[in-house]
């Protein structure tokens, strides 16, 4: 069967940069890939009878660790529900979302940036019979009415992003948006990428031109930016060591994979992939390169 792992710096809502801008990263290119996997996998139309989603995470997820950081983000919020409500900045083909609302019962606003992704992630919502729970909205976070926003401003007991916010360079502005989506006491919990020392030449190329990213802050920078936002109680978690071996571990599965992969989606779709997962094997290889994941509460 083909890997589908198709994890990483996961589908943004945001950034100042239009939608084909985004698609320089050739993680959110071939979005045909996910209904590929379903077919390979016996997910079709045919029956009827929805889909388990559990089983889709395997497939549609582009963040690292899977739904073990689903489930972190749950442990983070403490007590979700029925009643609560979750942002999700960035929330590509909608898994994380899906997750969310499968494990706590909880509604779940999924805002992406790109038409495609946002319209894949609807349909795999109604395969899974969430729709009622789990609503897809697409835009910037940045430019975005908020009133439009789920219940609008102040209206969210939590929010989280999986590997998005490095595509956002205006993290002020993004983190003061998001602090206002929140009631008081909120959580906000964020995986994301940070600068730990100053990048090569071509480190920065390769953030731009394969991950789509620029302007990472420090951890003192990302700190500052949290509380000018409103956040307190903030942890900043490094997680480099961990996402270092998890994306050397991926590119060398990928590659053991390559046959099964090629079968189902082409060479063109392989090669495309193996080049951002070498890229961001590099990247971390090279030590300037940081994992991060936060939670932070609303003051």
């Amino acid at each position: 069967m083909a890997q589908s792992n198709t994890d990483d710096a996961s589908h943004p809502a945001a950034g100042g940069d239009d939608d084909d801008g985004i698609k320089t990263m050739k993680l959110y290119t071939n979005v045909e890939r996910i209904r590929n996997e379903l077919e390979v996998r016996g997910m079709t139309d045919d029956d009827g009878e929805p889909i388990d989603p559990i089983a889709l995470s395997e497939i549609d997820s582009m963040h690292y660790m899977g739904n073990a950081a689903v489930d972190e983000a749950i442990k983070a919020m403490d007590n979700l529900g029925p009643s609560s409500r979750i942002l999700d900045v960035g929330s590509g083909f909608g898994g994380p979302a899906r997750v969310l609302s499968a494990r706590t019962k909880c509604g779940v606003t999924a805002l992406e940036l790109q038409e495609d992704i946002h319209e894949m992630a609807e349909y795999l919502t109604k395969r899974c019979a969430l729709d009622g729970s789990v609503k897809h909205q697409q835009g910037d976070i940045l430019s975005l009415d908020l009133d439009a926003l789920g219940g609008g401003p102040g209206s969210f007991d939590g929010i989280v992003s999986f590997l998005v916010f490095l595509h956002i360079p205006q993290k002020g502005e993004l983190l003061g948006r998001c602090a206002r989506m929140l009631k008081p006491g909120g959580t906000i919990f964020v995986e994301d990428y940070f600068q730990i020392s100053p990048f090569s030449a071509a480190e920065a190329e390769s953030l731009s031109e394969d991950v789509f990213s620029k302007e990472l802050p420090t951890r003192e920078e990302y700190v500052s930016h949290l509380e000018g936002a409103g956040f307190r109680k903030i942890r900043f978690l490094d997680k480099t060591a961990e996402w270092t071996d998890y994306v050397s571990g991926r590119a060398k599965s990928f590659v053991a994979d390559r046959d099964d992969f090629v079968k189902v989606h082409g060479e063109p779709t392989y090669a495309s992939l193996l080049h951002f997962y070498e890229a961001v094997e590099a990247l971390f290889a090279g030590g300037n390169l940081g994992g991060v994941r936060i939670v932070a509460e609303k003051r």
